[in-house]
Protein backbone atom coordinates (compact mmCIF):
# COMPACT_ATOMS: atom_id res chain seq x y z
CA UNK A 1 0.00 0.00 0.00
CA UNK A 2 2.01 3.10 -1.19
CA UNK A 3 0.44 6.83 -0.59
CA UNK A 4 1.16 9.98 -1.98
CA UNK A 5 3.05 12.98 -0.18
CA UNK A 6 -0.50 14.72 0.18
CA UNK A 7 -1.93 11.82 1.37
CA UNK A 8 0.97 11.47 3.95
CA UNK A 9 0.06 14.97 5.16
CA UNK A 10 -3.45 14.70 5.69
CA UNK A 11 -2.69 11.15 7.51
CA UNK A 12 -0.40 13.42 9.71
CA UNK A 13 -2.63 16.20 10.59
CA UNK A 14 -5.64 13.71 11.30
CA UNK A 15 -3.11 11.45 13.77
CA UNK A 16 -2.43 15.09 15.42
CA UNK A 17 -5.42 16.22 16.29
CA UNK A 18 -6.46 12.68 16.93
CA UNK A 19 -3.39 12.23 19.58
CA UNK A 20 -4.32 15.93 20.95
CA UNK A 21 -7.94 15.18 21.98
CA UNK A 22 -6.86 11.40 23.27
CA UNK A 23 -4.51 12.48 25.74
CA UNK A 24 -5.92 15.91 26.85
CA UNK A 25 -9.51 13.42 27.55
CA UNK A 26 -6.92 11.31 29.67
CA UNK A 27 -5.31 13.79 31.29
CA UNK A 28 -8.54 15.72 32.16
CA UNK A 29 -10.56 12.58 33.56
CA UNK A 30 -7.12 11.70 35.61
CA UNK A 31 -6.54 15.54 37.05
CA UNK A 32 -10.88 16.14 37.55
CA UNK A 33 -10.04 19.70 35.48
CA UNK A 34 -9.75 20.60 31.69
CA UNK A 35 -6.06 20.38 30.45
CA UNK A 36 -4.50 21.22 26.89
CA UNK A 37 -1.85 18.84 26.36
CA UNK A 38 1.45 19.99 24.28
CA UNK A 39 3.46 22.75 24.22
CA UNK A 40 1.42 24.40 21.32
CA UNK A 41 -2.07 26.10 21.58
CA UNK A 42 -4.05 24.34 18.70
CA UNK A 43 -5.92 21.09 18.90
CA UNK A 44 -2.79 18.98 17.50
CA UNK A 45 0.35 17.39 19.26
CA UNK A 46 3.13 16.97 16.13
CA UNK A 47 4.25 14.06 18.37
CA UNK A 48 1.44 11.90 17.71
CA UNK A 49 1.59 12.97 14.34
CA UNK A 50 5.01 11.94 13.63
CA UNK A 51 5.20 8.83 15.74
CA UNK A 52 2.16 7.68 13.27
CA UNK A 53 3.48 8.36 10.31
CA UNK A 54 6.93 6.71 11.67
CA UNK A 55 5.41 3.48 13.05
CA UNK A 56 3.70 3.29 8.97
CA UNK A 57 6.45 4.27 7.32
CA UNK A 58 8.39 1.39 9.06
CA UNK A 59 5.62 -0.94 9.61
CA UNK A 60 3.55 -1.26 6.34
CA UNK A 61 6.29 -2.84 4.30
CA UNK A 62 5.88 -6.10 7.08
CA UNK A 63 2.15 -6.05 6.56
CA UNK A 64 1.48 -9.43 6.23
CA UNK A 65 3.76 -10.65 9.47
CA UNK A 66 2.45 -9.16 12.96
CA UNK A 67 5.70 -9.93 15.23
CA UNK A 68 7.21 -7.73 12.42
CA UNK A 69 4.54 -5.02 12.77
CA UNK A 70 4.90 -5.18 16.62
CA UNK A 71 8.43 -5.46 16.84
CA UNK A 72 9.26 -2.76 13.91
CA UNK A 73 6.67 -0.32 15.26
CA UNK A 74 7.99 -0.46 19.16
CA UNK A 75 11.77 0.18 17.84
CA UNK A 76 10.64 2.93 15.86
CA UNK A 77 8.38 4.82 18.14
CA UNK A 78 11.38 4.12 21.12
CA UNK A 79 13.99 5.76 18.96
CA UNK A 80 11.30 8.56 18.01
CA UNK A 81 10.63 9.23 22.03
CA UNK A 82 13.93 9.52 22.86
CA UNK A 83 15.19 11.56 19.79
CA UNK A 84 12.57 13.89 20.19
CA UNK A 85 12.69 14.09 24.78
CA UNK A 86 16.65 14.36 23.93
CA UNK A 87 16.15 17.34 21.74
CA UNK A 88 13.15 19.03 23.33
CA UNK A 89 15.50 19.08 26.63
CA UNK A 90 18.81 20.05 24.66
CA UNK A 91 17.13 22.75 22.13
CA UNK A 92 14.19 24.31 25.21
CA UNK A 93 15.57 22.91 28.05
CA UNK A 94 12.30 21.48 29.55
CA UNK A 95 11.49 17.72 29.93
CA UNK A 96 7.82 17.12 28.65
CA UNK A 97 7.72 13.88 30.25
CA UNK A 98 9.63 11.66 32.65
CA UNK A 99 10.07 8.04 33.79
CA UNK A 100 12.74 8.15 35.97
CA UNK A 101 9.93 6.94 38.72
CA UNK A 102 9.38 3.05 36.47
CA UNK A 103 12.05 0.24 37.46
CA UNK A 104 13.40 -0.14 33.51
CA UNK A 105 13.89 3.13 31.87
CA UNK A 106 16.32 5.03 30.24
CA UNK A 107 17.79 8.88 31.43
CA UNK A 108 13.82 9.40 31.73
CA UNK A 109 13.24 9.36 28.02
CA UNK A 110 11.72 6.11 27.19
CA UNK A 111 10.80 3.00 29.10
CA UNK A 112 10.40 -0.57 28.82
CA UNK A 113 6.22 -0.12 29.13
CA UNK A 114 6.39 2.79 27.42
CA UNK A 115 8.09 0.53 24.21
CA UNK A 116 5.99 -2.57 24.79
CA UNK A 117 2.95 -0.67 24.55
CA UNK A 118 4.46 1.44 21.36
CA UNK A 119 4.85 -1.95 19.76
CA UNK A 120 0.64 -2.67 20.62
CA UNK A 121 -0.20 0.49 19.28
CA UNK A 122 1.94 -0.32 16.22
CA UNK A 123 -0.16 -3.67 15.89
CA UNK A 124 -3.51 -1.14 16.45
CA UNK A 125 -2.48 1.14 13.51
CA UNK A 126 -1.92 -1.33 11.43
CA UNK A 127 -4.53 -3.67 11.07
CA UNK A 128 -7.30 -1.63 13.15
CA UNK A 129 -6.88 2.03 13.14
CA UNK A 130 -5.48 2.98 9.77
CA UNK A 131 -7.78 1.01 7.48
CA UNK A 132 -10.88 2.58 8.37
CA UNK A 133 -8.94 6.22 8.46
CA UNK A 134 -7.57 5.88 4.90
CA UNK A 135 -11.38 5.05 3.90
CA UNK A 136 -12.70 7.32 5.93
CA UNK A 137 -10.89 10.34 4.27
CA UNK A 138 -10.65 8.88 0.52
CA UNK A 139 -14.50 9.64 0.88
CA UNK A 140 -14.07 13.64 1.33
CA UNK A 141 -13.78 15.11 -1.80
CA UNK A 142 -9.77 15.63 -3.01
CA UNK A 143 -10.28 19.62 -3.36
CA UNK A 144 -12.45 20.23 0.37
CA UNK A 145 -9.05 17.83 1.69
CA UNK A 146 -6.82 19.98 0.17
CA UNK A 147 -8.28 23.11 0.85
CA UNK A 148 -8.77 21.48 4.79
CA UNK A 149 -4.76 20.61 4.43
CA UNK A 150 -3.77 24.25 3.55
CA UNK A 151 -5.95 25.62 6.19
CA UNK A 152 -4.53 23.27 8.88
CA UNK A 153 -1.04 24.00 7.60
CA UNK A 154 -0.82 27.35 7.70
CA UNK A 155 -2.59 27.18 11.02
CA UNK A 156 -0.16 24.50 12.82
CA UNK A 157 2.46 26.83 11.11
CA UNK A 158 1.62 29.55 13.26
CA UNK A 159 0.98 27.84 16.12
CA UNK A 160 4.21 26.08 15.71
CA UNK A 161 6.28 29.72 15.27
CA UNK A 162 4.69 31.00 18.65
CA UNK A 163 5.13 27.99 20.36
CA UNK A 164 8.79 27.82 19.46
CA UNK A 165 9.46 31.34 19.89
CA UNK A 166 7.93 31.12 23.69
CA UNK A 167 9.83 27.91 24.14
CA UNK A 168 13.09 29.90 23.22
CA UNK A 169 11.98 32.75 25.65
CA UNK A 170 11.35 30.03 28.44
CA UNK A 171 14.65 28.69 27.41
CA UNK A 172 16.63 32.57 27.80
CA UNK A 173 14.61 32.53 30.82
CA UNK A 174 15.87 28.98 32.14
CA UNK A 175 19.32 29.50 30.98
CA UNK A 176 18.70 33.07 33.07
CA UNK A 177 17.67 30.85 36.21
CA UNK A 178 20.31 28.50 36.15
CA UNK A 179 23.03 31.04 36.07
CA UNK A 180 21.49 33.02 38.99
CA UNK A 181 21.63 29.58 40.09
CA UNK A 182 25.15 29.07 40.13
CA UNK A 183 26.01 32.55 40.78
CA UNK A 184 23.63 31.72 44.16
CA UNK A 185 25.83 28.28 44.67
CA UNK A 186 28.71 30.34 44.47
CA UNK A 187 27.91 33.04 46.56
CA UNK A 188 26.88 30.32 48.42
CA UNK A 189 29.93 28.42 48.66
CA UNK A 190 32.05 31.54 49.23
CA UNK A 191 30.00 32.30 51.90
CA UNK A 192 29.98 28.80 53.23
CA UNK A 193 33.98 29.15 52.99
CA UNK A 194 34.12 32.45 54.90
CA UNK A 195 31.42 30.88 57.71
CA UNK A 196 34.02 27.73 58.07
CA UNK A 197 37.07 29.97 58.11
CA UNK A 198 34.93 32.23 60.54
CA UNK A 199 33.76 28.90 63.09
CA UNK A 200 37.28 27.97 62.76
CA UNK A 201 38.66 31.19 64.18
CA UNK A 202 36.04 31.57 66.68
CA UNK A 203 37.04 27.26 67.56
CA UNK A 204 41.19 28.89 68.39
CA UNK A 205 39.16 31.08 70.32
CA UNK A 206 37.00 29.18 72.32
CA UNK A 207 39.88 26.90 73.23
CA UNK A 208 42.03 29.27 74.55
CA UNK A 209 39.20 30.88 76.25
CA UNK A 210 38.70 27.23 77.82
CA UNK A 211 42.07 27.12 78.31
CA UNK A 212 42.34 30.27 79.84
CA UNK A 213 39.06 29.01 81.96
CA UNK A 214 40.58 26.45 83.15
CA UNK A 215 43.76 28.16 84.24
CA UNK A 216 41.48 30.51 86.41
CA UNK A 217 39.67 27.22 87.44
CA UNK A 218 42.60 26.07 88.88
CA UNK A 219 43.78 29.25 90.26
CA UNK A 220 40.04 29.44 92.28
CA UNK A 221 39.99 25.79 93.31
CA UNK A 222 43.44 26.64 95.00
CA UNK A 223 42.08 29.78 96.90
CA UNK A 224 39.21 28.28 97.87
CA UNK A 225 41.05 25.24 99.15
CA UNK A 226 43.58 27.86 100.96
CA UNK A 227 40.41 29.89 102.45
CA UNK A 228 38.41 26.26 103.24
CA UNK A 229 41.37 25.29 105.59
CA UNK A 230 41.67 28.88 107.11
CA UNK A 231 38.13 28.40 107.66
CA UNK A 232 38.15 25.15 108.57
CA UNK A 233 40.70 26.53 111.80
CA UNK A 234 38.62 29.34 112.44
CA UNK A 235 35.61 26.80 112.50
CA UNK A 236 37.55 24.67 115.37
CA UNK A 237 38.38 27.29 117.33
CA UNK A 238 34.84 28.59 117.38
CA UNK A 239 33.91 25.33 118.27
CA UNK A 240 36.44 24.39 121.02
CA UNK A 241 35.48 28.27 122.81
CA UNK A 242 32.00 27.39 121.91
CA UNK A 243 32.34 24.48 124.02
CA UNK A 244 34.40 26.34 126.81
CA UNK A 245 31.57 28.60 127.38
CA UNK A 246 28.81 26.23 127.02
CA UNK A 247 30.40 23.85 129.86
CA UNK A 248 31.03 26.91 132.00
CA UNK A 249 27.57 27.76 131.39
CA UNK A 250 26.49 24.27 132.12
CA UNK A 251 28.33 24.44 135.79
CA UNK A 252 26.88 27.97 136.33
CA UNK A 253 23.04 26.67 135.69
CA UNK A 254 23.97 22.78 137.63
CA UNK A 255 25.29 25.68 140.94
CA UNK A 256 22.66 27.82 140.31
CA UNK A 257 20.02 24.42 140.10
CA UNK A 258 21.36 23.62 143.42
CA UNK A 259 21.22 26.80 145.15
CA UNK A 260 17.59 27.07 143.89
CA UNK A 261 17.08 23.10 145.16
CA UNK A 262 18.23 24.12 148.40
CA UNK A 263 15.66 26.83 148.75
CA UNK A 264 12.81 24.98 147.51
CA UNK A 265 13.33 22.15 149.64
CA UNK A 266 13.59 25.16 152.72
CA UNK A 267 10.75 26.80 151.11
CA UNK A 268 8.89 23.92 151.35
CA UNK A 269 9.85 22.71 154.86
CA UNK A 270 8.61 26.16 155.81
CA UNK A 271 5.66 25.44 154.21
CA UNK A 272 4.86 22.07 155.81
CA UNK A 273 5.39 24.03 158.92
CA UNK A 274 3.02 26.65 157.85
CA UNK A 275 0.30 24.03 157.40
CA UNK A 276 0.91 21.81 160.30
CA UNK A 277 0.89 25.20 163.04
CA UNK A 278 -2.38 26.12 161.08
CA UNK A 279 -3.93 22.96 160.94
CA UNK A 280 -2.96 22.37 164.80
CA UNK A 281 -4.58 25.94 165.10
CA UNK A 282 -7.33 25.06 162.94
CA UNK A 283 -7.80 22.14 164.95
CA UNK A 284 -7.83 23.42 168.63
CA UNK A 285 -10.55 26.21 167.27
CA UNK A 286 -12.68 23.34 166.40
CA UNK A 287 -12.25 21.66 169.82
CA UNK A 288 -12.53 25.35 172.02
CA UNK A 289 -15.69 25.54 169.41
CA UNK A 290 -17.26 21.69 170.40
CA UNK A 291 -16.80 22.34 173.99
CA UNK A 292 -18.34 25.65 173.71
CA UNK A 293 -21.14 24.45 171.36
CA UNK A 294 -21.42 21.37 173.93
CA UNK A 295 -21.68 23.61 177.54
CA UNK A 296 -24.27 26.08 175.26
CA UNK A 297 -26.52 22.68 175.12
CA UNK A 298 -25.99 21.28 178.42
CA UNK A 299 -26.86 24.81 179.63
CA UNK A 300 -29.71 24.64 177.71
CA UNK A 301 -30.98 21.22 178.60
CA UNK A 302 -30.18 22.29 182.16
CA UNK A 303 -32.65 24.97 181.98
CA UNK A 304 -35.22 22.91 179.75
CA UNK A 305 -35.29 20.13 182.59
CA UNK A 306 -35.56 23.15 185.21
CA UNK A 307 -38.28 24.45 183.36
CA UNK A 308 -40.37 20.73 182.78
CA UNK A 309 -39.72 20.15 186.50
CA UNK A 310 -41.27 23.63 186.80
CA UNK A 311 -43.91 23.31 184.56
CA UNK A 312 -44.94 19.74 185.66
CA UNK A 313 -44.67 21.23 189.68
CA UNK A 314 -47.29 23.79 188.51
CA UNK A 315 -49.07 21.07 186.51
CA UNK A 316 -49.11 18.81 189.97
CA UNK A 317 -49.93 21.65 191.67
CA UNK A 318 -52.93 22.56 189.57
CA UNK A 319 -54.07 19.26 189.32
CA UNK A 320 -54.22 18.86 193.04
CA UNK A 321 -56.28 21.86 193.55
CA UNK A 322 -58.55 20.72 191.00
CA UNK A 323 -58.81 17.16 192.91
CA UNK A 324 -59.36 18.98 196.27
CA UNK A 325 -62.13 21.55 195.11
CA UNK A 326 -63.38 18.47 192.65
CA UNK A 327 -62.55 14.94 194.13
CA UNK A 328 -62.24 12.50 191.12
CA UNK A 329 -62.47 15.01 188.48
CA UNK A 330 -59.67 15.24 185.68
CA UNK A 331 -59.41 16.91 182.58
CA UNK A 332 -58.84 15.21 179.11
CA UNK A 333 -55.63 13.98 177.55
CA UNK A 334 -53.59 14.45 181.07
CA UNK A 335 -51.91 11.65 180.90
CA UNK A 336 -51.08 11.88 177.61
CA UNK A 337 -49.80 14.90 178.01
CA UNK A 338 -47.40 14.41 180.95
CA UNK A 339 -46.23 11.18 178.92
CA UNK A 340 -45.13 13.17 176.36
CA UNK A 341 -43.28 15.70 178.05
CA UNK A 342 -41.64 13.28 179.50
CA UNK A 343 -40.59 11.52 176.04
CA UNK A 344 -39.22 14.90 174.64
CA UNK A 345 -37.61 15.91 177.77
CA UNK A 346 -35.83 12.33 177.42
CA UNK A 347 -35.06 12.85 173.40
CA UNK A 348 -33.13 15.94 174.17
CA UNK A 349 -31.28 14.66 176.97
CA UNK A 350 -30.24 12.17 174.56
CA UNK A 351 -29.20 14.17 172.12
Amino acid sequence: MQFHFNSWLVYFYFYCIFGWVFESTYVSLRTHKLTNRGFMKGPWLPLYGSGAILVLLVTLPYADHPVGVYFAGMIAATILEYVTGVVMVKLFKVRYWDYSYKKIQFQGHICLSSSLAWGGLSLLMVYVIHPPIVKFIAMWNENVVNVLTFIVTICMAYDFANAFREAMDLRALIIQAEELKKRMEEVVAEKREAFAETVEERREQFAQSVAESKEQLAESRERLAESLDERKERFAETVSETRERIAESVAESKEQMAVRQQQWEKETVERQQRREEQAAERKEKRQETAAARKERIERSLTELTSASESIRKKMEEHSGQLLLHNPGASYFGMKEESGEIRRRLLERRKK
